[in-house]
């Protein structure tokens, strides 16, 4: 979540610092986006592992002032480290 939520970073700075924590679906439906309409600036709190987690898949809440963003993060039994699958912004009431 700190890599994505820089929209002051150039586009280039900005996928530079977020791409190596994507895995390749994420990296084909994040590439091209435009890091100034993220409106998230940070986390407001840490992050919580959700009760609906599993060995192989994570699910993420992370506070923010925008509500809690959510974040999905897999990983393979040939890797131990966790790639993020999707980022998904609070769910917005209007």
């Amino acid at each position: 979540m700190t890599a994505y939520a820089l929209p002051d970073l150039s586009a280039r700075a900005w996928w530079a610092g977020l791409r190596p924590y994507l895995s390749a679906d994420a990296q084909a439906a994040y590439a091209g986006t435009d890091p100034s309409t993220i409106t998230v600036t940070g986390a407001t709190g840490p992050a919580r592992l959700t009760p609906a987690s599993s060995p192989a898949l994570a699910r993420v809440a992370i506070p923010t002032r925008d509500g809690s963003y959510l974040l999905l993060l897999t990983r393979s039994v040939h890797r131990r480290d966790w790639l993020v699958t999707r980022i998904v912004p609070p769910e917005r009431v209007e």
